[in-house]
């Protein structure tokens, strides 16, 4: 197969990790809806980030007195998580979530978005408990935020007292926290938790381990994904192992029914084929029925904050996420290479020109300048043209600065297929660079000589294999020119391949599809 030189580049250890748009994942209501019928009159409001008691909260031993794998038990286990707005005589329902008890004493599991408060949308957090399943669940708790990471999107919140505002401690039915990394792909899953397309009463839904991804900063795996469907406000709720464990938290939502709105469609494919990815593409569907779970040990350190009754100190400060509009105009990705793994100090462990078959790791490796901590960033992976949502990432957060080095990886422990492997680079909205690499194949190295015999400069070299729909990175950087009578070596795993080039306005010159390369190859460019 087709090694590259590592090289000598320094890859910085920053963090990254991934937040869904709370409008994806979180049921919003009209703020006219009552929830159980709270009382007439109102208590003193009770803030979401109330500090709880200064005794610690024990931890259950490996489970002991949870409820087991039974789906009844599971489910008396779930809660619904209600973000209410106190307008005086009642509490107004701004939108509700899914959260799993995971200590009797009322610690409650789910994702950041749910509780999410930074904008003062709403004035007390409500628990509403499972008791029938054929039955709205019962508003009967009012809670606090005890640890919150917007960068995992993950929180742990604390019940604090009952809606009176009355302090309690509660004796409730907890499911136990189980070891997320034990999971295998296609293990079967147990999804629990309150959509709005399930009307009032909680829903079940099952599925299998479709695959996971690896994120820079995270250890272990950054993502579950599973075909098991996940609609909206079901953000937060239960992922269950066959055992009855907690190994996930549901936290982008699928597309299809009545909650088909959500489904995004972005231009990630060069549809038009003039060397960009813009609004004059054909937009491809985001989503489908592949969706996302955080695994549960990425919150262990939340939960052992909480356990122990002290600050999470994980996290980015809600703070410095800023909420306007982002200026790209000095943000660039360049670089883009890919490695068949990563090491300890977020070095790639090779670079390849094409991979071996049966692979069971790619990496991505680029550089970036001019980017904002809090700008929503995106990695398409296509294979042969179809979109994988399986090892893709919608909607992270950035969280590594504003310059240099960053990786994502997507892996099958049974050996990834044969293809043409795209990725898209995208923030807020805006595609910023793609490459393609060959996986498989019995191939070896050629350079493609371009010879410039013509009148004019070629200031952009774009050579994609034929099989890819993006016409990857400009081969020549951001600073080199091919001038009259000058020619070009560029080294490339040998395949069929589709030619671009632009002058330095961007405009096409030349456009050539299915260049056989399966040896040394001279291309003259003349008037």
């Amino acid at each position: 197969m087709l090694k590259r030189l590592s090289g000598s580049r320094s890859r910085l250890l920053l963090i990254f990790s991934f937040l869904l748009m709370a409008a994806l994942a979180c049921n919003f209501t009209s703020g006219d809806e009552d929830p159980t019928s709270p009382p007439s009159t109102r208590p003193p409001a009770l803030g979401p980030t109330s500090q709880p008691a200064d005794t610690a909260v024990p931890q259950p031993d490996a489970g002991a007195g949870s409820v087991g794998r039974d789906n009844e038990a599971l489910a008396s286990a779930t809660v619904q998580i209600f973000a209410l707005y106190d307008s005086g005589a009642e509490w107004d329902i701004v939108w509700t979530g899914s959260g799993s008890i995971i200590s009797a004493e009322g610690i409650i599991l789910t994702n950041a978005h749910v509780v999410d408060n930074r904008f003062d949308e709403y004035t007390d957090l409500g628990v509403a408990i499972t008791g029938q399943t054929h039955e709205p669940p019962e508003l009967l708790y009012l809670a606090g935020i005890a640890a919150i990471d917007y960068g995992l999107d993950l929180a742990v919140i604390r019940i604090v007292s009952d809606l009176d505002g009355n302090s309690v401690t509660p004796n409730l039915p907890f499911i136990a926290v189980g070891d997320s990394d034990l999971l295998k792909i296609g293990a079967d899953l147990r999804i629990l938790g309150y959509p709005g397309i399930g009307g009032d009463t909680i829903t079940f839904t099952e599925g299998a381990v479709s695959g996971f991804t690896q994120e820079r900063g995270l250890d272990g795996r950054a993502w579950i994904k599973t075909d098991a469907t996940i609609a909206g406000g079901n953000s937060g709720g239960m992922a269950v192992n066959q055992e009855g464990e907690l190994i996930g938290v549901p936290t982008r939502a699928s597309a299809g029914g009545e909650d088909s709105a959500i489904v995004d469609c972005r231009p990630v494919a060069d549809t038009n084929r003039d060397g960009y990815i813009d609004e004059f593409d054909t937009c491809v569907p985001i989503g489908g029925f592949l969706n996302g779970l955080r695994p549960v040990n990425l919150a262990n350190p939340l939960i052992e904050a909480v356990f122990a009754n002290r600050e999470y100190a994980g996290g980015m400060d809600p703070s410095t996420i800023p909420t306007g509009a982002f200026d790209l105009s000095e943000t660039f990705f360049s670089n883009l290479d890919f490695a068949d793994g990563v090491t300890d100090d977020d070095e790639p462990t090779q670079f390849w020109y094409a991979l071996p078959a049966a692979i069971e790791r790619i990496c991505a490796f680029w550089d970036y300048e001019g980017m904002q901590d809090g700008m929503v960033w995106s990695a398409f992976w296509s294979v042969d043209g179809e979109l994988d949502d399986s090892g893709s990432i919608f909607n992270n957060i950035w969280q590594g600065g504003d310059q240099g080095n960053w990786w994502v990886c997507i892996f099958s422990d049974f050996g990834l297929d044969d293809g043409t492997y795209e990725l898209v680079l995208e923030v807020e909205g805006e595609s910023l660079v793609n490459e393609s690499v060959f996986v498989g194949g019995d191939r070896s190295l050629a350079d493609f000589y371009i010879v410039n015999n013509s009148s004019l400069t070629l200031c952009y070299v774009n050579i994609s294999p034929y099989s890819a729909q993006n016409w990857g990175q400009d081969e020549l950087g951001a600073t080199e020119l091919i001038d009259p009578g000058v020619e070009r070596a560029i080294t490339l795993a040998t395949g069929y391949y589709d030619l671009l080039l632009r002058d330095c306005d961007g405009e096409s010159i030349l456009e050539e599809y299915e260049i056989e390369l399966f040896e040394d190859l001279v291309y003259t460019v003349t008037n």
